[in-house]
């Protein structure tokens, strides 16, 4: 049976089952009082948190679909930053935090790449500062600050004129519009923010204006945010790990070897770690401006422009330990321990004198200059006549980011060292050249890279409606849309500045450049074994003595790309709508022609001069995708969906990419497949929704996602530049399935008090698989609660969030459990002027993530807590 077939016969149940339950269920909430509660809604007077969760509840209840709405009011009494942190309060959402900022955002299991954001019903472009960032589909939230949002809404199950391109769920963020706004309302808030380990304050700026003209049919709107964030990170870290095999000699050491038959095979063993203190000055800068203008009953214009700017400035300094260089310079490993055949112990002697390389560690002090832009500007005309409902749509988004200097300087010596992976969450190093003695370490390296990405869109898209007088039909819907996608990428890497370069010209030491380490570094994480005092460099003095060096740069050739996706769509789409139930029926059917181009190596795989020639590799390829949503109203309280549809997602750019990407480090990176599929899943869905007051809401909703082709990731050793490498590289690999519950209860026990709660549990299993059973981003528990309370002058809310641990994707890697806890107090001195105290991860949550098992630590990473204190006005 086909896939149409199939929905159809769904369909056809679901429209049995609705007649059968109109002889039975109350007659009470008709088509008209749909209308008048979608109405009523509109003009709902904002006086609290009880009328913003009426509002966000209102958008759940009227949706055409499974989908969960936050009202702008709602956010703004939640502690959020940026629209990832207000999505996490979401049943369904699963939150990644970067640097202890919401960065991405999963649905229902599914990884932040293989869910579609968008901006008020279109496409945002994305892009990356992070140097080692993979271009991927997921948007990048840093660069939406809360403020600017009015509504935002969590599509589940998708509709035929819905983009495609979403396997868990769509997040659409509505921004305000003029004509809906009032005329004149103006809102600020100023606030300072303190981070306790970073110990700063910094400013917090944001603003909105709303005009209309006389006749009322002429509107502009502005937004303009500014926030500032100084930031530190301290963590432990380790990477590359891999199966290594070894030989024992006669003084019981272990002898790395590519022999497969060997006395130790396929011990699970790290490339190099190390002690990472990271500091970052983020400033971010929004601005919005919106224009309508509706001249008639028939005619309806408007342009909606964002620009968003994030400088990313930072340092990394990080005293490594390179068992990577061991083994390739003529080491050795004795003292050692295997446990749960992990190499969780070991002792890494001395290389050989006489090497090339005479130093098998080092400490790296990083300093780059960091930066993301966003653009989108949208167009769309709106014709009404005496049939026919057609809106025409243009628009183009465009997002750069990347590095612009990536300055690396590394201090080496010839030491023997040990590390200690035995205990949980901690990593344990000893060194028998001090760490803490700046004239033992010389320099070995000096680096100057950069790094650009770019993301752009240009969009065209028709789409008409007509109301049919029908007894069950009540309008037909059909469109079509043009995208013309582009992702590229390019890192330049400076050739001049390796041991062999430099060894004769410059004889420094770290004592050259010495500054101090924090006190408190890694303060609540490890012991009085863990590396938490080094020789610390001072990287302002640092780059004033490279502006002296001639660094001459290339085009880094197996990491550079061009994606070009060219997709056209056409939908169909029938409304039915009857005493007690609405439906929408329909399919898309969507055309992706993808050309990924890179650069392939021809010859000399060892050296940075190699040939190479600019290769293209296209692929065509076409989606079916049928839905069907049925809501029936069993009382004027109680609503029963039903969905069903075939949904697809497409692979991840860093994944598509016919080059190689990798950190010499770290010896560690990744590859690309032009020719991978895209995920595919037919997905069911069911939702019982009670709604039992005003601000009170009770459900349920099940779903399973059955998965054809997950995107593996797979491991191999490869040779770049001479060295010894470990490199993941995606193939399509066994389907799976992706159930779950999802359960929300809120409740207001007195005006002004009561609490929001949700659930969700997803079940996600792999078919038969030659890597491992992880479904990448499930975490199988996610909570939210929230208790609030307010009165005429006082406002308060208290919220958790937890999600249990999950797959990243990346190898084997597993990002533990993770909770965190936020408030919000705001006092309202009069109708005009308030004060607000805000407090972000308060229970100081730490972040692990470990590779196979507990014994392969990959990070253990301390954000600390950030409070914010301010004043809001509005008129």
């Amino acid at each position: 049976m086909t896939n149409l077939s199939k929905y159809l016969s769904v369909f056809t149940y679901l429209i049995f089952i609705s007649f059968s339950f109109e002889l039975f269920a109350e007659k009470k909430m008709t088509t008209s009082k749909n209308k008048e509660l979608k109405n009523t809604l509109e003009t709902i007077q904002i006086r609290g948190v009880h009328d913003s969760v009426v509002k966000s509840l209102g958008g759940k209840r009227i949706s055409a679909s499974i989908s969960d709405v936050i009202s702008a009011e709602d956010i703004g009494k939640f502690p959020d930053k940026n629209v990832a942190e207000s999505l996490q309060r979401v049943t369904g959402i699963s939150l990644t935090r970067v640097m202890g900022e919401g960065e991405r955002i999963g649905v229902r299991g599914t990884t932040p790449g293989q869910n579609k954001t968008y901006l008020n019903n279109q496409n945002i472009a994305s892009a990356d500062w992070w140097i080692s960032s993979q271009p991927n589909r997921g948007f990048n939230f840093t660069m939406l600050p809360s403020e600017l949002v009015s509504t935002l809404e969590v599509i589940k199950t998708p509709q035929a004129d819905q983009d495609e391109g979403s396997l868990g769920g769509s997040i659409n963020i509505k921004t305000h519009q003029p004509l809906s706004t009032d005329d004149g309302q103006f809102i600020s808030t100023l606030q300072y923010q303190y981070n306790d380990l970073s110990d700063k304050f910094d400013p917090q700026l944001s603003t909105l204006y709303n005009w209309h003209n006389d006749a009322h049919d002429l509107g502009i709107l502005v937004t303009f945010t500014h926030q500032e964030r100084s930031l530190r990170r301290d963590g432990l870290e380790s990477w590359g790990w891999h199966d290594e095999n070894y030989n024992i000699n006669e003084q019981g050491n272990l002898i790395p070897t590519d022999d497969k038959i060997a006395d130790l095979t396929n011990i699970w063993t790290p490339s190099g770690g190390g002690s990472a203190i990271f500091k970052q000055q983020r400033k971010r800068t929004s601005a919005t401006i919106s224009f309508e203008y509706q001249p008639s009953v028939e005619w309806h214009f408007k342009v909606d422009a964002l620009y968003s700017v994030l400088d990313a400035d930072n340092t990394n300094q990080n005293f490594l330990w390179q068992p990577n260089n061991v083994y390739a310079r003529g080491g050795y490993v004795s003292d050692y321990e295997i446990v749960d055949n992990t190499l969780a112990s070991a002792t890494y002697s001395q290389v050989p004198s006489e090497h090339a390389k005479p130093f098998n560690t080092s400490m790296e002090a990083i300093w780059r200059k960091s930066n993301i832009d966003t653009l989108n500007i949208a167009l769309q005309l709106s014709h009404q006549n005496t049939f026919w409902h057609n809106q025409y749509q243009i628009g183009f988004t465009k997002a750069t980011g990347g590095t612009s200097e990536d300055n690396t300087s590394q201090w080496s010596a010839n030491t023997a060292f040990s590390v200690d992976t035995r205990d949980f969450k901690n990593i344990q190093t000893d060194y028998e050249v001090s760490p803490t003695d700046p004239s033992m370490w010389f320099i070995s390296q000096v680096r100057r890279d950069s790094l650009d990405s770019q993301d752009q869109e240009w969009y065209f898209q028709g789409d008409f409606e007509r109301p049919v007088d029908h007894s069950v039909i009540s309008a037909i819907k059909f469109g079509g849309k043009l995208r013309m996608h582009q992702r590229e990428f390019i890192r330049y890497r400076s050739i001049n500045g390796n041991y062999n370069n430099i060894k004769d010209k410059l004889n420094w030491t770290l004592a050259d450049f010495s500054a101090r380490m924090p006190a408190d570094y890694l303060s609540g994480i490890g012991n009085e074994n863990t590396l938490k005092n080094y020789a610390y460099a001072n990287t302002t003095q640092l780059n004033s003595a490279y502006q002296n060096i001639n660094f001459i740069s290339i085009d880094e050739k197996v990491s550079r790309f061009d994606i070009k996706e060219n997709t056209s769509a056409f939908y169909s789409k029938i409304n039915l709508e009857g005493e007690l139930y609405n439906a929408n029926l329909g399919f898309r059917l969507v055309n992706t022609y993808q050309v990924a181009a890179a650069y392939k190596r021809t010859a000399s795989p060892g050296d940075m001069n190699d040939n190479f020639i600019w290769q293209e590799t296209d692929k065509n390829y076409n989606d079916f995708l049928p839905s069907i949503n049925f809501n029936f109203d069993l009382t004027s309280d109680i609503q029963l969906r039903f969905s069903a549809a075939s949904v697809m997602a497409r692979a991840q750019y860093h994944h598509l990419m016919p080059s190689t990407n990798y950190n010499v480090t770290q010896a560690h990176g990744q590859g690309g497949n032009p020719l991978l599929e895209p995920y595919r899943a037919n997905q069911y869905d069911a939702s019982f929704e009670w709604y039992f007051e005003d601000a009170g809401l009770f459900s349920v909703a099940i779903f399973n996602k059955d998965v054809t082709s997950f995107i593996e990731i797979v491991r191999h050793k490869e040779i770049h530049e001479g060295i010894l490498m470990t490199i993941d590289r995606p193939q399509n690999g066994a389907g799976g399935m992706l159930r779950g519950l999802e359960l929300s209860f809120q409740k207001e026990f007195l005006y002004g008090l009561g609490f929001i709660t949700n659930y969700t549990l997803v079940d996600g299993t792999r078919h038969a698989s030659s890597l491992n059973n992880y479904v990448p981003g499930t975490s199988k528990h996610t909570f939210n609660i929230t208790g609030y309370y307010e009165n005429e002058s006082f406002s308060s809310r208290l919220s958790y969030n937890y999600r249990t641990e999950f797959s990243t994707g990346v190898g084997e890697q597993i990002t533990d459990n993770f909770g965190q806890l936020d408030a919000n107090i705001s006092y309202s001195l009069n109708e005009h002027f308030s004060l607000v105290l805000e407090g972000i991860n308060l229970n100081n949550e730490i972040t692990y993530i470990y590779e196979r098992n507990h014994y392969a630590p990959v990070g253990l990473y301390q954000n600390g807590r950030r409070f914010y204190v301010g004043v809001r006005v509005k008129y």
